[in-house]
């Protein structure tokens, strides 16, 4: 093999050109392996990052997963088909199965039976209108065996395959149906307690009024006559007097179940108060019709009752009126009806008696009413007693009602129900309603120079048209002011409230009434037609339970679960609720226990003079 040249040690030597390009070379690999380093430095804080974010969202991941399966309400994504395609825990929890057996069956089969179809339109609609939707369903899970009522809301989505699917939030709104129901329950049942008697079932007087009138309404179109019938016990309070109280309302709902036994569906049977009872016959044929359902009656209810010791004779008077014949105006109807009734027990009881025009005792005395009451006033005639309020928990007097008297020169001390409601027909009761409300302010000034607690409330009955009437506010400011009384001291009571609420003019007036700081306040809760509607509708400030829910108190389950009630109505809507009308210790201790804060009865005071009333204040206090 030829073999190259050799070279002297000279040739080898750099020459000065190719040392300068060798030390080039020389500083661009070096420049070369820097930046490698310095690029391999970057890649490495890259891929530190990127494991670093990758940790993160893996973290991020879990934790939401850990939210999703835990979530307060249930997740899943359904196909068109409603198969469940994922769920989380909570879903799987509400549908009482384990999750790996949900997935790929669909939604309908975990339901109760009967709303695939509904299931599968709701879908369908979320799919078309590509807006959410809402779906109600029910099911009764096996492994509980309680019902559970599920809102669904579905919205429209892209699943992984770009398939269209909705997701679903399961909310459980079981405890809300529940409460949903037993606030239609107590709605009811309070509104059956405010047209029924509470102790017999049977209607009453508001009840009966609206029957009454739809019947002659009715026979206005159809030239049917009607009759009313008042029936009344004889000599029950010797029954009460004798035997108790309890006994009395066990003969009181035996007779109301005689009664219903004699009515058609068009009839109606209705207890007014104590032992009087109302009954509508319409269509009647003729009054001897009437008549003939009188005499039937009164043999029915004079068979006996049992006693304590042995039977109880029972017997009635009923006075008849005849609509057209009498009138065509209920109250009218009513109070001849009424008329007649007492005409009957002056004939010596256990009959009945149809009105007549000539019914000369009773027609006296109303004329001599109607007569004496458009002077009671300018006369002096009237006068006002007061019945303290009493706190239960407390030595307080939270407040002091005021009740008017007429003292009759001819007929005596006459109470409110003797002459009120004539007051109200005969457009009287303006003048009585202006001197009550000036003498009680009055009274209620000086009390507050004697010393009496400023947190105690003069409570003042007000006719529904006083309350009708403009300028009423006005006038009740302008006498506060006058007297340098402060508004908050007064409180004024109604009765109907819900002919109050659908009166414009008595709403404006209790909007006035608001702004000028005086209370509100329900009588005869209980008794009356005051809904729950009114309660939010009105500003109310108190509630005064009716006397007939305390007299069978604490014997008697019904009034103590109706008086539990209107308690938990009342604390509920941050009202106070006065128990009116107690009259032992017994119904005071019951109250007490139920938690009543506050009552007033005869077992406390009986109503007082202005004097008396302070005397009595000193004492409690």
């Amino acid at each position: 093999m030829a073999r190259l040249p050799e070279r002297d040690e000279e040739d080898l030597a750099p020459t000065g050109e190719s040392s300068r390009g060798y030390a080039a070379g020389e500083d661009e690999l070096h420049r070369l392996m820097h930046d490698l380093r310095t690029h391999q430095i970057e890649l490495t804080q890259q891929n530190r990052e990127l494991r670093d974010a990758q940790r993160a969202l893996e973290v991020s991941r879990d934790r939401y997963a850990r939210l999703y399966d835990r979530a307060p309400v249930g997740y899943c994504t359904l196909d068109r088909d409603a198969i469940i395609r994922e769920i989380n825990l909570t879903g799987a929890s509400m549908l009482g199965t384990e999750r790996a057996r949900l997935t790929g069956t669909p939604l309908w089969s975990h339901l109760d039976a009967g709303q695939a179809r509904a299931l599968h339109s709701h879908i369908e609609a979320v799919q078309r209108s590509g807006e959410r939707r809402t779906l109600g369903v029910r099911l009764t899970p096996s492994n509980t065996g309680h019902v559970v009522d599920l809102r669904l809301e579905s919205e429209p989505a892209r699943g992984d395959d770009d398939e269209s699917v909705c997701l679903t939030v399961m909310i459980d709104v079981t405890a809300q149906r529940h409460l949903v129901e037993q606030l239609k329950e107590r709605e009811q049942a309070l509104s059956h307690l405010a047209m029924h008697d509470p102790l017999t079932g049977l209607a009453n007087r508001s009840l009966f009024s609206d029957r009454l009138d739809q019947a002659i309404a009715r026979g206005q179109r159809t030239g049917e006559q009607l009759a009313v019938l008042f029936i009344d016990l004889d000599r029950f309070k010797l029954i009460n007097d004798s035997f108790g109280h309890p006994f009395g309302d066990e003969v009181l709902k035996d007779i109301a179940a005689r009664l219903k036994e004699q009515i058609r569906k068009d009839d109606t049977v209705a207890r007014i108060g104590g032992d009087e009872f109302l009954m509508l016959i319409a269509p009647v044929d003729s009054p001897d019709a009437a008549a003939a359902v009188a005499r039937k009656l009164i043999e029915l209810l004079r068979r006996p009752c049992a006693g304590p010791r042995g039977e109880i004779a029972l017997t009635v008077s009923i006075g008849i009126s005849v609509c057209p014949d009498d009138g065509t105006v209920a109250e009218d109807l009513v109070r001849q009806a009424d008329t007649a009734m007492y005409m009957a027990k002056q004939d010596g009881r256990n009959t009945f008696r149809f009105y007549a025009a000539d019914m000369t005792k009773q027609a006296f005395d109303r004329i001599l009413l109607r007569t004496g009451l458009s002077h009671a006033v300018e006369r002096n005639e009237l006068a006002l007693f007061y019945q303290p309020q009493l706190a239960l928990d407390a030595r307080r007097i939270p407040g002091i009602e005021a009740l008017v008297r007429w003292m009759h020169p001819v007929l005596g001390c006459l109470a409110p129900e003797r002459f009120l409601a004539l007051a109200e027909e005969t457009g009287l009761i303006r003048g009585i309603d202006t001197w009550v409300l000036r003498t009680a302010l009055t009274q209620r000034k000086r009390w507050q120079s004697e010393g009496l607690d400023e947190g105690t409330r003069i409570k003042i009955n007000l006719s529904r048209r006083e309350l009708e009437r403009p300028g009423f506010a006005e006038d009740l400011g302008s006498l506060l002011r006058e007297l340098d009384l402060d508004a908050r001291l007064v409180s004024l009571e109604l009765t109907e409230t819900g002919v109050v609420s659908d009166s414009a003019a008595a709403l404006n007036t209790i909007q006035r009434l608001q702004r000028l700081g005086v209370e509100l306040s329900i009588d005869h809760f209980g008794a009356f037609s005051s809904s729950l509607a009114d309660l939010k509708r009105l500003p109310i400030g108190e509630l005064k339970m009716d006397k007939s829910l305390i007299d069978g108190l604490p014997e008697d389950i019904d009034d103590a679960a109706i008086a539990r009630a209107i308690l938990a109505l009342g604390k509920t809507l941050g009202l106070r609720v006065i128990a009116q009308g107690v009259e032992t210790q017994d119904q005071a201790d019951f109250l007490r226990k139920a938690g009543c804060t506050i009552a007033q009865g005869f077992l406390y005071t009986q109503p007082l003079g202005p004097d008396e009333l302070m005397r009595f204040v000193e004492t409690w206090t």
